[in-house]
């Protein structure tokens, strides 16, 4: 069935995904004057506002380095990281990645932070728009709660030239001040981003196949776009792309505190953020496809916020590479958009322009993080 709605002057684009890394590709692409549809089976952003809607230029989270394999058995040893079921492809593309040479490339960082500098950019000309969905920058205090821990990140900071402030806090080993953070609420933003759309079809249904010439089979139909996206997070395994679920819950509660700086403590990967009407509270570092939900940091958060009352709770997959860099590539008429593991927030913008600037055949391949793409191969997605 031909996408009847698609004007014959326009290039035809579907993007398949609603997440926070779709949104924004449709944003762009409608931008820029395409046809575009949005296939999601949920609602829109289901799989990412759990999230704390952190954006951080000024991290990056590579777990193919040594330094982070110590980290992540500490956090083994917390009861923090667990590991339940992973992705085959992506474990052995893990083994492989595992200190790399290229992951200490130069112009590898240059780019993210091009990408994360982008993207902070976007909110904030965003906000200027419209200050309803509550953007806000009041910095961000990373809390660690071990010396090794602190001091070496203290290290990786001045080696990449952050600007930051260290900062003492009673019951912890030591803090980092990051002025430069900004922080999004994330369900009034996905709302936001909704009313952006309107150029934008959005067909609430599953995408059942996909093909590498573009065409995808929806509900039972054939639909037959110039170029499709592919922005599902996790399910774009199911084409070949090396990621796995990095499972984290977002709880929203009211409490009698607030925050007037977001937190995050470090070796409980738990992180806190206040808005006008709620405080979001998100942890998590599970390897693990279920979709159970757990709160056993919530006790934990007292300390910051006194007594909670939970409003509700989410739980999202975190698409997580074998690096932990987004992947953003494209194969004949398939352009993939997926990673970013704890940083979707923080680089969405960024990796839906690179996504459309793909879709729009402005540019081939991008240096690294395209590389992942070259297995994509048609599946199913059932």
């Amino acid at each position: 069935m031909p996408l009847a709605h698609f004007s014959s002057k326009l290039k035809q684009i579907v993007v398949l995904g609603g997440g926070v890394a779709g949104l924004f590709t449709a944003y762009y692409l409608a931008k820029e004057g395409a046809s575009v549809m949005l296939v999601e089976k949920e609602e829109l952003g289901a799989g990412s506002v759990h999230a704390a809607g952190l954006i951080e230029p000024q991290t990056v989270y590579q777990i193919n380095t040594i330094s982070y394999l110590r980290d992540a058995l500490q956090f083994a040893k917390r009861g923090v990281l667990t590991i339940k079921s992973v992705d085959g492809n992506w474990a052995l593309c893990y083994l492989r990645a595992l200190a790399s040479p290229k992951s200490e490339d130069p112009s590898l960082f240059e780019m993210l932070r091009s990408m994360s500098q982008f993207s902070l950019c976007e909110y904030r000309r965003l906000a200027q728009e419209d200050r309803e969905w509550s953007y806000q920058e009041k910095g961000l205090l990373e809390l660690y709660e071990e010396k090794n821990s602190f001091e070496e990140a203290l290290s990786e900071h001045k080696k990449r030239g952050t600007q930051y402030e260290v900062v003492e806090k009673e019951g912890y080993a030591g803090g980092i001040f990051f002025k430069e953070v900004g922080s999004v609420c994330t369900e009034l933003f996905v709302q936001r981003m909704a009313k952006e759309l309107s150029n934008v079809e959005i067909l609430k249904a599953k995408a059942e196949r996909v093909e590498l010439d573009g065409s995808i089979q929806v509900s039972g139909r054939t639909l037959k776009p110039e170029v499709v996206v592919a922005a599902m997070g996790v399910e774009c395994r199911k084409l070949g792309v090396p990621v796995t679920a990095v499972k984290g819950v977002g709880h929203r509660v009211s409490s009698p505190k607030k925050l007037d700086t977001p937190v995050i403590v470090y070796e409980r990967s738990l992180a806190l953020v206040s808005f006008d009407d709620w405080t979001k509270i998100t942890s998590g570092l599970g390897f693990d496809f279920s979709p159970t939900s757990e709160d056993s940091q919530l006790d934990y958060a007292k300390g910051f916020l006194g007594e909670l009352k939970l409003i509700d709770s989410k739980v999202g997959f975190r698409p997580c590479s074998p690096d932990g860099l987004p992947i953003i590539g494209r194969k004949q008429n398939v352009v993939v958009v997926t990673g970013g593991f704890r940083l979707g927030w923080s680089l969405a913008p960024a990796m839906g322009r690179y996504a459309a600037d793909l879709a729009l055949g402005r540019v081939k391949e991008y240096p690294y993080i395209s590389r992942y793409v070259k297995g994509t191969h048609s599946a199913y997605l059932k």
